[in-house]
């Protein structure tokens, strides 16, 4: 796990896409920060943790296991790698959204009371593993099988994206009330599953 992780950042720091990829988080000038920023088992839960290499990013986490920090911050590479992939970040709107995001991860889902399915179907009462709060803050129940993978993180942070390039968050997805969502965030969202899988998280 480690010596692919390894691998990841280090295939990940190389990647450019015009002039600005995932590289640019590297930097980690709040080191001694997020060194002394950890989950600690003698404290009362929920505890906040900061996100290495993301400046401000920082998680709210029931349990030390919802999710080590340096799991997190992986997703957010694979995330914003898939990203600028497929949309580009010339104005960086989405790297100053993923440096600056609170993720509440949560052990159980939520009803909602109102709300969109992905394909635009309104919806009233409906259980849901993810919802975005504010303008910096997401909520994300943990996963089936305690995977990022199979939580709704990369869902949340697409409508966020969304929120940081437009100004609008898209609340029904693939439907035509909002702007922004397209099939193509849908897609980017598969993939970037599929990516993080392949470190078994």
């Amino acid at each position: 796990m480690l010596k692919r992780a390894v691998i990841f950042l280090s295939l990940m720091s190389c990647v450019t896409c015009s002039g600005h990829g995932p590289s640019v988080f590297l930097s980690n000038e709040n080191k001694p920060i997020y060194k002394s920023s950890k989950c600690d088992t003698d404290k009362p839960f929920p505890q906040m943790v900061l996100i290495p290499f993301f400046e401000t990013a920082s998680q709210i986490i029931p349990n030390c296991h919802t999710y080590p920090k340096h799991q997190t911050a992986l997703a957010f590479f694979v995330f914003y790698h898939k990203w600028i992939e497929h949309f580009g970040d010339k104005d960086y709107a989405v790297r100053g959204m993923l440096e600056k995001i609170m993720v509440k991860w949560d052990t159980n889902k939520k009803i909602s009371k109102k709300g969109f399915s992905l394909d635009g179907t309104p919806f009233k009462n409906h259980t849901i593993i993810g919802r975005v709060e504010s303008k910096t803050i997401v909520w994300v129940w943990q996963g089936y099988d305690h995977k990022i993978s199979q939580s709704a993180l990369f869902h949340e942070l697409v409508h966020m994206a969304l929120r940081a390039k437009n100004g609008v968050a898209d609340a029904d997805h693939e439907g035509f009330k909002y702007r922004g969502w397209s099939l193509r965030h849908t897609n980017m969202i598969i993939e970037s599953k599929q990516m993080l899988r392949a470190f078994n998280l």
